[in-house]
């Protein structure tokens, strides 16, 4: 029992707590050595790449969106696709309703299983896969000669429906399930980015503000 009102530390732990809170904190810190001086340097530089780096992405990924859906309409209606006005303007609300309904996901997905970063370079690289199918729509080589070449061959139906006076169903636009597959394609990795990629930004500036 007497053991119990003993002190639990030894006594050369309760003399080393005795000294001075100066002394204390200029033995427990570090010396002033390169390398340590060197590691802030890296931190911030680090920080402000990160910073520089979500400002580019984010501004040409509003380039290419707004690239794409103000210029959407016209390419469909127009040769080579040659689509009914209708159902071009039809496909611009569909994908406007894919790309939020999927920011819901694209939020859970993030914040749920694998993380900001790592949700915003895979939905990355499947954002840029649908907008490959847009090049592969137009023929190649491109005969001058010819007024309206057609779309490409490997998803041509071969009809004009720019200028029809009566109502054309969807399966018989030109390339019509290639261009709803690249929609969908580019709706979700849109989505997906455009919903993680804000507060990932918002929170590399707090960081380079308060850090730089």
């Amino acid at each position: 029992m007497s053991n119990e009102r003993s002190s639990l530390l030894p006594p050369s732990s309760l003399e080393s707590s005795a000294r001075s809170p100066l002394s204390f904190r200029r033995s427990s810190s570090p010396a002033d050595t390169p390398s340590s001086l060197a590691a802030p340097v890296r931190a911030r530089w680090k920080t402000r790449m990160s910073f520089v780096l979500i400002l580019v992405t984010e501004t040409l990924e509003r380039t290419a969106f707004y690239g794409l859906i103000c210029n959407m309409f016209m390419f469909l209606n127009t040769n080579p696709m040659s689509w009914a006005s209708y159902n071009a303007a039809t496909l611009i609300f569909v994908f406007n309703g894919i790309a939020y309904v999927t920011a819901v996901f694209g939020g859970w997905l993030a914040d749920s299983c694998l993380g900001k970063f790592r949700t915003i370079i895979i939905f990355f690289c499947i954002y840029t896969g649908g907008f490959a199918f847009w090049p592969l729509f137009y023929p190649y080589p491109f005969e001058q000669d010819r007024v309206n070449p057609g779309p490409a061959p490997w998803c041509c139906v071969n009809s004009n429906n720019s200028d029809s006076d009566t109502v054309v169903p969807l399966y018989k636009e030109n390339c019509w399930w290639a261009v709803y597959l690249s929609i969908a394609i580019i709706g979700v990795g849109y989505g997906t980015v455009r919903v993680n990629i804000i507060p990932y930004g918002a929170f590399q500036v707090s960081i380079c503000i308060f850090a730089c």
